[in-house]
């Protein structure tokens, strides 16, 4: 497992504690999942492009409309 050091603004760092309290996890949890979604939809972006470049944009709808699902179920 790797670690890193963030410089924060004192006002996003006092925001991410909260976020985290709400959410009741640690600060490190927060950022793992933050991450983790950020990596899933540049990885469906890539998938997208790929399949866009390979002239089959029906498979990169299809994975568009993974994309938007997802977002519309974690803001729930």
């Amino acid at each position: 497992m790797g670690t890193i050091t963030l410089r924060l603004p004192d006002d996003i760092y006092q925001g991410i504690k909260v976020v985290a309290a709400q959410r009741k996890m640690s600060i490190s949890k927060l950022y793992e999942d933050i991450s983790s979604s950020l990596l899933r939809g540049h990885n469906a972006e890539m998938r997208f492009r790929k399949r866009a470049a390979e002239g089959r944009p029906e498979k990169g709808l299809a994975i568009l409309d993974k994309l938007d699902k997802h977002f519309v179920d974690n803001q729930k």
